[in-house]
């Protein structure tokens, strides 16, 4: 990180102070309940002790000394975290509080912090209309900053969204069974089919960034938009009481199809606006949602 800004080294420092607080104090035992290691092994045979379940008696060592013993397993604890992270020309919108790509920053500095904290190792895809960046996953806090800093100084090449790609690229790459947070604002289409397949092959945990302003449009009169990904422009009349109608309709209609599609394969969206004063509230909420069931 020894040609980055002096602006961006604080920025990353600054993500790196907040997010750690917020695992610790928030999310501290929430990611290590609900993703589970690849299964168990075993650690030692131990005397059998009052409480042991009868099921891990060791008959062999227990005929051979005359006193009962037990079968002790761990957790294979270790897990590989992909972070898979749209940076399309959309994710560079932001009306409230922060643009969306600083929003997904700070959600993949908790969730790789949250990894390391486990023991897990954890990397970064980042994409547009093709995956532009891969850090393969290791461990360590070092590790963790440089995913940080990748997302913060990332010049994409692209504008547009693929995310059928991204999909399809982690599946390539993810031999074994990984947990997948894909943070995104899901604005595309025609990646039902990969999602399907990566949510059967995966853990996949999808995080939607939301702008209050994508979901009703304020009363500013005439507009000139641009569409951030193919760049044609438009005008429009937010003085309109029925054009904002219109708007927030559709953007509802477009929600509600978006989550039903990810719900449909058996995966929950955990939503996160950038006006949200406090980014770890809604993950804490999907954690301890998901830990109870589980």
């Amino acid at each position: 990180m020894a040609g980055l800004s002096r602006e961006l080294l604080a920025e990353i420092r600054r993500i790196e102070i907040v997010t750690r607080r917020l695992v610790n104090q928030q999310m501290a035992g929430q990611y290590h309940s609900v993703f589970k290691g690849r299964g168990m092994s075993f650690d030692e045979v131990r005397a059998y002790a009052p409480g042991d379940d009868p099921r891990a008696i060791d008959w062999n060592v227990t005929a051979r000394t005359g006193d009962p013993h037990v079968k002790t397993f761990v957790e294979e604890r270790e897990l590989t975290v992909l972070i898979a992270v749209d940076m399309s020309g959309s994710m560079a919108f932001g009306t409230a509080g922060d643009e969306k790509r600083r929003v997904a920053a700070r959600l993949a500095a908790m969730m790789a912090f949250s990894a390391i904290k486990n023991g897990d190792r954890v990397g970064l895809v980042a994409f547009t209309d093709t995956v532009e960046r891969y850090v393969p996953p290791k461990k360590g806090r070092k590790h963790v900053l440089r995913i940080i800093d990748e997302i913060l100084a990332f010049d994409p090449v692209g504008a547009g969204t693929n995310l059928r790609e991204a999909l399809e690229f982690i599946g390539r790459v993810a031999k074994r069974k990984a947990v997948v947070f894909l943070i995104s604002d899901f604005l595309d289409d025609g990646y039902e089919r990969a999602l399907h397949v990566t949510a059967r092959r995966h853990d996949l945990i999808p995080m939607t960034v939301v702008d209050p302003a994508e979901e009703a449009l304020p009363d500013l009169g005439l507009l000139v938009l641009e569409d951030a990904e193919t760049g044609a422009l438009g005008v429009i009349d937010a003085g309109s009481f029925g054009v904002r109608q219109a708007f927030n309709a559709t953007q509802a209609e477009r929600k509600a199809a978006r989550e039903g599609d990810l719900k449909r394969y058996g995966v929950s969206p955990i939503e996160v606006r950038t006006d949200a004063k406090d980014y770890a509230a809604p993950l804490v909420n999907y954690f301890r949602i998901r830990a109870r069931r589980l």
